[in-house]
């Protein structure tokens, strides 16, 4: 009893300074990369959000790992065995992250000009690390070891809970993630691995903010420079 009571407490004050850390960013106004350089939000509160969520979930992750014994093959990667349908929605998911950016973007066009090109490296790399550890919290350490509390339904439903949570501050994304969900527990339950899902998070993520990167003028320009 004892160590679900650890277990189950540890998932929620982790995901709590996390969710804490999302809220201040949006109500900052800078939730997001669009935000930053549509000029209403600062690229230091942006960055400081992915920071904490870096820190709180990949505390959080290590501690539940090793409190429960979690089965180390999930964090494993085994290419080999990763087959068509992972890159199928590899693809899929830079097409839509691609396609879905260019289409905002041209009904906006709005862009930061004071933005530097050498901010826009750090952003993509510390963006990279933040989708690794809140995959490894959210499809690693939360989805399997509920699946082994209470199964695999309530494990779903419960990550999907959380992850349209912090999904929930932006309209658009606020129901795409419900689906977007399903796909990532499907995917890592199938091949009871994390990586396809940190694999398919990445490409849709960052398609998606690259393509805002590359259409940011002022970014293109001082690169060329």
């Amino acid at each position: 009893m004892l160590g679900y009571i650890i277990t189950y407490g540890s998932i929620f004050f982790y995901y709590s300074l996390f969710f804490l850390a999302i809220t201040i960013g949006y109500k900052n106004g800078s939730g997001q990369l669009k935000d930053v350089l549509s000029g209403k939000g600062e690229p230091g509160t942006l960055m400081a959000r992915l920071v904490a969520g870096i820190f709180f979930l990949g505390l959080g992750g290590a501690i539940l790992f090793v409190k429960r014994n979690v089965d180390g093959g999930i964090i494993t990667p085994d290419w080999d065995k990763y087959d068509l349908i992972v890159w199928v929605l590899i693809a899929l998911a830079v097409i839509v992250g691609t396609l879905s950016e260019l289409k905002q973007l041209s009904a906006t066009n709005i862009f930061n000009d004071s933005l530097p090109f050498s901010l826009t490296l750090s952003f993509l790399l510390i963006r990279t690390i933040f989708l690794i550890v809140y995959e490894f919290f959210f499809r690693g350490a939360v989805l399997f070891i509920m699946i082994e509390d209470v199964g695999v339904v309530t494990a779903v439903i419960v990550n999907l809970i959380l992850y349209v949570l912090v999904h929930w501050f932006d309209k658009k994304e606020r129901y795409g993630s419900v689906l977007m969900g399903i796909v990532l527990c499907s995917v890592s339950i199938y091949y009871h691995s994390v990586w396809p899902a940190i694999i398919i998070h990445l490409s849709l993520a960052l398609s998606n903010e690259i393509t805002l990167l590359i259409k940011n003028k002022s970014l293109i320009k001082k690169s060329w420079s």
